[in-house]
């Protein structure tokens, strides 16, 4: 039997703004009920799979604006990731801690209190072209999109820091199709009328970032591992946290059974120290000298004991 070959394809020349935005399914995209925009529209997508040739898939979705202007947020400020806002974060499906990302929680780190070894290793793990894209990186959605074809399930999104922002910020924990458009929407949003600028965006992630159990943003991070203030991280310490990032909650297996970081971690710190280098936070020299060496002091050193 001959594998699927797939091929879809749509171009949609300049229309209202409204037409896209007015035509949502109310309770379906819950954070965009009652928006209202003015200007125009174009939206060009091409999708081709073959099953048979998963590699050699394509895919192009572009959407375009002109004087487009929102005119009423709706159901949700979109904007709230500006000033201080109340952030939840959840564990299977419920509420664990909410916390104010802005100055009146303690355990808030402004971003120039952080340091630029942790701001550039979490970076360049994570979305080394934050401060460039407009929110989406085509290239790793396909290759996203190729792996979840794959394995037959959503594995992976592609996700860029402003995607991880809108889905921990906005969204619901489901995943379905309607969720996916609705952050896809979100982040365009977000990104072609700069609600929130990058740098606080950037600040707002690395103040809600999950960096162990019911451990949450740099401050407590740098505290949980090292005692220490986010200020203070050497280069190892900083590429170790970058490093458990995708999985918080299982950072012990980064670990020896005397508490040293295992041998596989060695790529891992070559690869960030060499992008460190090239950024120029560190020299050649002390890039070529780091190893995957630390010593938990805090808090965690307690949670990893036989």
């Amino acid at each position: 039997n001959r594998a699927w070959h797939f091929t879809a394809s749509l171009s949609k020349s300049w229309f209202p703004s409204d037409e896209l935005f007015g035509s949502l399914p109310p309770g379906l995209f819950s954070n965009l009920d009652g928006i209202r925009t003015s200007g125009s529209l174009a939206y060009t997508f091409f999708l081709d799979v073959d099953l048979e040739q998963l590699d050699s898939l394509k895919l192009f979705s572009e959407l375009r604006e002109k004087d487009f202007r929102m005119v009423h947020y709706g159901a949700t400020n979109l904007g709230k990731m500006s000033e201080e806002f109340l952030y939840t974060a959840y564990e299977n499906g419920q509420a664990v801690r909410t916390f104010p990302v802005g100055p009146s929680w303690e355990h808030f780190a402004p971003l120039d209190s952080i340091s630029p070894l942790l701001k550039m290793a979490v970076m360049q793990s994570e979305d080394g072209a934050f401060f460039y894209h407009r929110g989406f990186l085509p290239d790793a959605i396909r290759e996203a999109l190729i792996h979840d074809l794959k394995v037959r399930r959503f594995a992976r999104g592609g996700s860029t820091i402003t995607m991880q922002l809108v889905k921990n910020v906005f969204l619901n924990r489901n995943k379905n199709f309607a969720r996916k458009l609705e952050e896809a929407l979100i982040v365009w949003l977000i990104e072609t009328k700069r609600l929130t600028t990058k740098e606080r965006m950037y600040e707002v992630y690395l103040n809600i970032v999950e960096w162990g159990p019911n451990i949450y943003g740099a401050h407590e991070a740098a505290a949980y591992y090292f005692e220490k203030r986010p200020s203070q991280l050497t280069v190892e310490e900083s590429i170790f946290l970058a490093s458990i990032i995708p999985k918080p909650k299982h950072f012990r297996r980064s670990f020896t059974e005397d508490m040293q970081l295992k041998e596989h971690m060695e790529g891992y710190y070559r690869l960030i120290a060499e992008r460190l280098f090239k950024k120029g936070l560190i020299s050649e020299a002390q890039a070529d000298s780091i190893r995957p060496e630390i010593e938990v002091t805090g808090e965690a050193k307690n949670s990893m004991l036989p």
